[in-house]
């Protein structure tokens, strides 16, 4: 059967749409065609036969594309997204561009190896472009159903349920469901994470977790504690605790031998900036530790190494 031959598909025609700030696809076609496709009679399925000879119908591919859309529509992408793909990522501003591109093509060959990520970051470099990027891929190449949502957006709307009487399970159970879920701004909000905060994304990484054929993926402006070396210091001898945390003889020896390999010019801007980073709050600190171990069990964490791309935007604009 040459599929080749769909009207529907043929004539399928997607337009973006910012619908109140989200993107989504608006398909259209040539309808009074349809009743001549070859394929279907414009019946939008076709009959093929199995290996047992018996008769079934299946979607002609003008209908595939059609459901794929649909998933692309259900996903939730912020209309400032509409145009993100993994070709249009800038990778001019990235000093370890050989891991994104990494992460670009295990997204194109996720049919085959599906794999959580968590994607950290300064502000501007690109994190939420990569993951409207990646559900447009999936749902329009694998027809798979996938869901955005911003973590602290979520945290308000369910805030804001509790005055409407809505139960939290209508924000949640369907998120938790998704097979491919992404989560922005993880970590987003207060100062101190509070118990609701805390609550509401452990259940939804709990209940993930504990079903290993869901995928999750996030972006995040803090690090854990492993991606950002805050980990390793402490092994060396650096205590955070203490009035002199540098003071220890195994860090000095450390710090000693590292300091140029980091690219640091002495000793002293090496404590300066060690010092910083661990006073810095990092993923563990804004979600539960037992959430956070959950995440990195379920997601590759990937650092993206670049300056904010939006100031140097800025200052091209002014020039």
């Amino acid at each position: 059967m040459d599929y080749s031959k769909c009207i529907l598909k043929n004539t399928l025609k997607q337009t973006f749409i910012n619908d109140a700030g989200i993107s989504r696809i608006q398909p259209s076609w040539d309808e009074s065609r349809l009743t001549c496709c070859p394929l279907c009679d414009g019946l939008r399925f076709v009959q093929t036969t199995n290996e047992q000879n018996y008769a079934m119908l299946s979607p002609c591919p003008g209908q595939k594309a059609l459901r794929r859309i649909d998933a692309y529509n259900q996903a939730g992408i912020p209309a400032r997204f509409m145009e993100a793909t993994l070709n249009n990522y800038d990778l001019q501003n990235i000093r370890n561009a050989a891991r994104v591109r990494q992460f670009i093509a295990n997204i194109q060959n996720f049919d085959k190896d599906p794999n959580g990520y968590l994607l950290e970051g300064g502000p501007g470099t690109g994190k939420t472009h990569l993951l409207c990027a990646a559900i447009r891929f999936l749902t329009l190449e694998f027809g798979i159903p996938c869901k955005y949502i911003d973590y602290s957006n979520l945290l308000s709307d369910i805030r804001a349920s509790y005055g409407q009487n809505i139960p939290e399970a209508n924000y949640i159970d369907p998120i938790v469901a998704v097979p491919v879920l992404f989560i922005d701004e993880l970590g987003k909000g207060r100062d101190k994470a509070n118990d609701f905060e805390i609550r509401i994304i452990d259940e939804i990484i709990n209940r993930r977790y504990l079903n290993p054929k869901l995928v999750t993926m996030f972006a995040s402006n803090y690090y854990d504690r492993d991606t950002s070396g805050y980990n390793l210091y402490i092994r060396n001898g650096y205590n955070p605790l203490s009035n002199s945390p540098s003071a220890s003889l195994q860090w000095k020896k450390y710090a000693e031998k590292s300091y140029k390999k980091e690219g640091f010019l002495s000793v002293e801007d090496y404590n300066t900036f060690v010092k910083q980073l661990m006073g810095r709050d990092h993923i563990e600190d804004r979600v539960s530790e037992r959430t956070a171990s959950r995440i990195l069990v379920m997601a590759r964490a990937m650092n993206i190494d670049a300056s904010d791309y939006r100031l140097s935007r800025q200052r091209i604009d002014k020039a």
